[in-house]
């Protein structure tokens, strides 16, 4: 399969509002400076996400949306158990709990995305509960 790669400005240029294009801005900036996390484009079929990698394990993703930015915080990363999906829904009553027990949010904006990177970095440091 050759063809151009992907790269995460692609990603972004899936988002219509403007509003969503921060909130995704947030999240790519928010997860690129922090030493513990890695960000790759990924492209799988129409739905194309933004992975988020913890040592080589893939924990957060990102998938852009016209009005908002679909996160999930993914299994491996609730296994380490410092995150709690009943955490991120008592913050963010909007949030699901999928099927297979990973949480999703719609983040439609970058005051959401910040508070959302909050939670996930209180709880990473131990100041979470």
């Amino acid at each position: 399969m050759s063809g151009p790669v992907l790269n995460i400005a692609d990603l972004r240029d899936e988002i219509a509002s403007a509003d969503a294009k921060a909130a995704f801005d947030v999240i790519v900036e928010g997860f690129s400076t922090s030493g513990d996390f890695s960000v790759a484009a990924h492209e799988q079929g129409f739905l194309n996400s933004l992975r988020v990698k913890r040592d080589e394990e893939f924990c957060f993703a990102a998938i852009p949306n016209d009005e908002w930015v679909l996160t999930y915080i993914r299994r491996p990363e609730l296994r380490r158990g410092k995150i709690k999906p009943e955490m991120v829904m008592a913050a963010f009553p909007e949030a699901r709990l999928t099927n297979s027990g990973e949480v999703t949010l719609r983040i439609p904006d970058a005051g959401t995305a910040l508070r959302w990177l909050e939670l996930i970095k209180a709880a990473d440091s131990g100041d979470g509960s």
